[in-house]
């Protein structure tokens, strides 16, 4: 087993790489000499000891491990009259008693950076995201992250975003943007993936009749794994608005578009044309419909956003096209920091304060950032998603329950030309998703909660080859806050895999561990 690649390690190779490790350097090292920088450091350590009866996650010769997890972690958040980041990051080492070949660390870092390089026009954003995520939506998907499978992999996507934005007096406003992003896995059999992008917008004045053009060139690149060949689009759009009222806004749109997705060497030209509405009644509600002809057929977006004192709910929905990199920057379903954040915004109007409210709130309560593991898989093709999402939550003075619900079917664009064996329409032309997610929270005392996750996502692939495969976990955990730094937690987990071409798996496991933050 080759040793982990560090972040480091991979950066070092790329020379503009190298420009967004030193851009987020810039914004996120604490300068004591700027009387205007705010800055908020907040290191913390989290032991867990887990033992489970099939550590390696294995249908054949299941054997009982003790897992040592020792988690470091930092989050800095930081403003200044010409910049802001914020970056939350966590380094996992795992120790396995009985099979210490499968020692390895696990990386998470959530990091964005924003620098206004020259006031007013010239500004510079940096990402930088790591996260664990699996292969194939077919194979094994284990939510502990100590059990052991090869379809987990260690994506890493990078990216640098110069641009420049202005005004033409009281005529119209402006912005060029260049956009670079960098994707890798620790996983060999795993091409790397660069996007290249421009994009200009020119827009009138907020008024009650305006416009606005787009433009949009982008490239996307794999490494030489394969002879695969770039995938290259060029967007071109205007706009009508209609806004008879500061909650309505109506738009309608058409242009030209032209790629390669179908047959690679041989671009092909679309027009397109749409139409659109965003309504915000209030603060507390907003709806938003857009349909749009595009070279896949319909493009069609709709969402809808509704807050009480005591619950939160939304509703999105997508059919566009998409590629590997997007989906691993998109969220997972069931944000509940999100669901939270909306609870609370009417009882604490700051955000900043508000955040740290969220923050405190899951972490005592040992709550999942998400309901659901990630949608991605791994993939050179362009393809259609069609994606449904409804997610709700209710918080009581003891109690906050959360429940979601998603659906997603990709569909292949591109032609099956020089595929990897790891990318997940090899077999298949259609891949659907789809699932529920559930949290809820009891709070015994004020310092000691007890809560239960479950998790259950259904995968089907379809034209040629039928495939299906279900993946279950259930959690129960009980957390109880020792000190306003200090919390102690335990609990158990049962984790099920199914599938028509290969073995059930299962594995049963008992937890227990303390966090502090310094």
């Amino acid at each position: 087993m080759r040793a982990p690649i560090t972040a480091t390690m991979v950066l070092v190779n790329r020379g503009w790489c190298n420009a967004v490790t030193a851009l987020v350097l810039v914004t996120v090292t604490p300068n004591a000499n700027a009387v205007t920088t705010k800055w908020a450091v907040q290191p913390e350590l989290t032991v867990t000891e887990t033992y489970s009866d099939n550590a390696l996650f294995t249908s054949s010769s299941a054997r009982g491990d003790f897992t040592t997890l020792v988690t470091p972690g930092i989050r800095i958040e930081g403003s200044g009259a010409r910049f802001n980041a914020d970056l939350s990051y966590t380094r996992s080492a795992l120790f396995y008693s009985r099979n210490p070949k499968e020692d390895r660390v696990a990386n998470v870092l959530h990091a964005f950076g924003s620098l206004e390089a020259v006031e007013k026009f010239l500004f510079v954003d940096v990402n930088g995201n790591i996260s664990q995520n699996f292969i194939s939506p077919f194979r094994a998907q284990p939510a502990e992250i100590t059990s052991v499978t090869p379809n987990r992999t260690e994506t890493r996507t990078y990216g640098i975003s110069p641009y420049l934005i202005g005004q033409a007096g009281s005529a119209f406003s402006y912005e060029l943007r260049n956009r670079n992003i960098w994707t890798n896995a620790t996983s060999e059999a795993l091409a790397d993936t660069q996007l290249r992008q421009w994009t200009g917008t020119i827009a009138s004045p907020k008024s009650i009749v305006g416009w606005a053009f787009q433009y949009d060139d982008s490239q996307i690149s794999y490494d030489n794994l394969n002879s695969r060949l770039n995938q290259n689009s060029t967007l071109y759009r205007g706009r009508l608005f209609f806004e008879p009222e500061p909650e309505l806004r109506l738009s309608v749109s058409a242009g030209h578009e032209n790629n390669n997705y179908s047959l690679q060497q041989d671009r092909r030209h679309y027009d397109l044309y749409g139409a659109g509405l965003s309504w915000r009644p209030s603060g507390r509600t907003s709806a938003e419909f857009e349909w749009e002809r595009r070279f896949f057929g319909l493009s069609r977006l709709a969402s809808l956003t509704h807050r009480t004192r005591l619950t939160a709910w939304s509703f999105a929905y997508s059919r566009n096209a998409s590629s590997y990199q997007q989906e691993l920057l998109r969220t997972s379903p069931g944000n509940t920091v999100a669901l939270l954040d909306a609870i609370f915004a009417a009882r604490i109007p700051d955000p900043i304060e508000r955040r740290a409210a969220v923050q405190q709130f899951v972490r005592t309560a040992r709550i999942p950032a998400f309901l659901a593991n990630s949608l991605s898989f791994y993939t050179q093709q362009i393809f259609l998603e069609e994606r449904m999402e409804a997610s709700a939550a209710i918080l009581g003075k003891r109690n906050f329950a959360t429940l979601t619900v998603f659906r997603s079917a990709a569909t292949s664009l591109s032609d099956n030309v020089n595929l990897l064996p790891s990318d997940a329409f090899s077999l298949g032309k259609r891949i659907t998703q789809y699932g529920l997610g559930l949290d809820v929270n009891h709070h015994i005392t004020a310092f000691t909660t007890i809560g239960a996750n479950a998790q259950r996502t259904y995968t089907r692939r379809e034209d040629p080859s039928t495939e299906t495969s279900r993946n279950d976990y259930l959690a129960l955990n009980l957390s109880k806050s020792l000190s306003p730094k200090t919390i102690a937690f335990g609990g158990f987990s049962i984790s099920h895999f199914r599938s028509t071409t290969s073995d059930d798996v299962a594995a049963k496991s008992v937890f227990a561990g303390m966090s502090h933050r310094f």
